[in-house]
């Protein structure tokens, strides 16, 4: 029961980490907070790499798109709990109207907040990387690189022992938020593809 409180408490500080990194103010932190919860929890929870002052992050996982994919339908289904419990009040007719209207109303207002937080991310720089032309290994993925706003977390040095970790012949791709992330990227060994993506051979 701990592990699982603890891991719920990650996953939502890793949240409010790239929210107020990526937000640019406290009013884009909040409307994208949704959306990279999204990003965290279709990760997996123990695939999130905490710096031990909690203030820095980054994802590193292998990359397996049909076990991400269930987990992102398994976020989107939770959204839609709401509504799912206002069917039910509606058809077991065990409650007011109120009650279906706020089931409803709970799931809209909730997938607007991801749809508004995911457009501003989009807009912010590429979201979707392209392994085509990647070279030949075992490919990982690392997101979500940040750290609170104004603070020394130590995040990259966590970051290249984790890489140093990594088998041999793995190969480890990302997207970068923006130019001046990318080039901290290759100042950790990484070379620059296509546009903002980055990749790193072992």
């Amino acid at each position: 029961m701990t592990s699982i409180v603890g891991s719920i408490r990650d996953t939502f500080q890793a949240a409010c980490i790239t929210s107020r990194a990526f937000g640019k103010g406290t009013a884009g932190a909040a409307v994208i907070f949704l959306a990279q919860l999204l990003s965290v929890v279709s990760a997996g929870a123990r695939h999130v790499h905490l710096t031990g002052n909690r203030l820095g992050v980054f994802v590193l996982l292998r990359n397996r798109p049909v076990q991400t994919l269930l987990r992102l339908c398994l976020f989107l289904v939770a959204l839609c709990v709401p509504a799912l419990l206002a069917l039910a009040v509606r058809y077991l007719h065990i409650g007011s109207a109120w009650v279906q209207i706020a089931g409803f109303g709970i799931s809209a207002l909730l997938m607007i907040w991801l749809a508004a937080g995911m457009a501003i991310v989009a807009r912010q720089g590429e979201v979707a990387l392209d392994i085509r032309g990647l070279p030949e290994g075992d490919l990982y993925i690392l997101s979500s690189l940040a750290q609170m706003p104004g603070s020394s977390s130590g995040v990259l040095a966590d970051l290249r022992s984790a890489l140093l970790g990594l088998p041999a012949k793995s190969v480890v791709a990302s997207v970068a938020a923006d130019e001046t992330m990318a080039a901290r990227y290759e100042k950790l060994g990484f070379t620059r593809g296509s546009g903002l993506q980055v990749f790193l051979q072992r």
